[in-house]
């Protein structure tokens, strides 16, 4: 295997991984509908370039990729602010209905992590809450019925955006 394959297989590989995490953040910003578009143009490319054991701008394609790589990024701290934003919204209003919640520092990370993890977009105490948002953030997703990891005995439901590939 020469260098430049070695390379190309790399990039290939980077760009199936942010490919992936585009797809995971389009109901946080429109643009990772975009970067998950070009991405995949570029894996077309690079796939091809692979398979005819072609050259390739290795220049070109690690900037390209680095360039979305940062993009993704912030969106991702852009999800993780909505995240907590979404968590705080939830936790006020069970408060109107439940009475008072604790609004600890470290359960607002710990669910947050949790929502992570699960690979969930946003979490609600109200069912219908969760159906609403499922519609207005216009990508295929589903809402999921989840116990709450903070032991507070409700059920939450979470949105998970779908994988399309």
């Amino acid at each position: 295997m020469t260098e430049t394959t070695s390379t190309l297989q790399q990039h290939l590989e980077k760009a199936y991984a942010l490919a992936y995490k585009a797809q995971r953040l389009v109901s946080v910003d429109r643009a990772a509908i975009r970067i998950h578009r070009e991405l995949k143009e570029v894996i077309g490319s690079l796939e091809f370039y692979l398979n005819n054991k072609m050259e390739y701008d290795e220049a070109e394609v690690g900037t390209k990729l680095r360039y979305y790589e940062k993009q993704l990024q912030l969106i991702e701290e852009k999800r993780d602010s909505t995240l907590l934003r979404s968590f705080r919204q939830m936790v006020s209003k069970s408060d109107d209905k439940l009475g008072s919640l604790p609004q600890n520092l470290d359960e607002e990370k710990y669910f947050i992590n949790w929502m992570k993890e699960k690979g969930y977009e946003e979490c609600y105490y109200s069912r219908v809450e969760a159906l609403r948002r499922l519609d207005e953030i216009g990508v295929e997703a589903e809402v999921r019925e989840e116990e709450d990891p903070l032991g507070i005995n409700l059920d939450l439901w979470c949105l998970k955006v779908r994988k399309n590939e």
